[in-house]
């Protein structure tokens, strides 16, 4: 094996993690991101709930 092979071997590799790494970011900002979403929506209504009761 000739170190231009091994050369690009390793950089197919960083691509392949990088790639690898970008696709768990973007799934986990979104996992974050409905979450988020689902503590305000929770967080509303208690407040509604808290109003009712005055």
């Amino acid at each position: 094996m000739s170190d231009s092979d091994t050369t690009d071997e390793a950089l197919q590799r960083v691509r392949d993690t990088f790639e690898a790494a970008t696709e768990e970011a973007e799934e986990l900002s979104e996992a974050a991101r409905r979450e988020v979403t689902t503590a305000i929506d929770d967080l509303e209504e208690h407040i509604n709930e808290l109003r009712e009761r005055e």
